[in-house]
């Protein structure tokens, strides 16, 4: 499969390709997010089909594509709607709790896009917004 890594240097992204065959090497490309230099990994099992993990830092969003519908990974649990500041894709922005998760549940998430290349939309460890 073919993940995506930025790199930011100051304001300028050099992307890195990375083309893995295991969960470990998706992992360790993982642990690289860091908010900071690495904001941002898209995983992509075609041309319209990705899932992207932002953020860094145990704070992670998780959003992707397949057949034209949009799927943003939700804390179902979170009710509040005060904002919070996240550097996803090498920009600050202002995410509704419900949309910020921890590290277990973004690279479980990763991992099991990366095993069958599908959004695990039918796991009921996973509550979805689909658009």
């Amino acid at each position: 499969m073919e993940i995506i890594l930025d790199n930011w240097n100051g304001t300028h992204c050099k992307e890195k390709i990375y083309h893995i065959a295991s969960s470990k090497e998706l992992l360790d490309i993982l642990e690289k997010l860091d908010e900071r230099q690495h904001t941002l990994v898209n995983l992509s099992s075609s041309e319209e089909n990705y899932l992207m993990i932002g953020g860094g830092n145990g704070r992670y969003v998780v959003t992707g594509e397949e057949n034209g519908f949009v799927f943003n990974l939700i804390n179902a649990n979170e009710k509040s709607t005060l904002q919070i500041e996240l550097n996803t894709g090498g920009q600050l922005g202002l995410f509704e709790p419900k949309y910020i998760l921890p590290k277990k549940t973004a690279f479980e998430c990763a991992v099991q896009y990366f095993a069958t290349g599908l959004i695990p939309q039918d796991d009921s460890k996973f509550s979805w917004e689909t658009y």
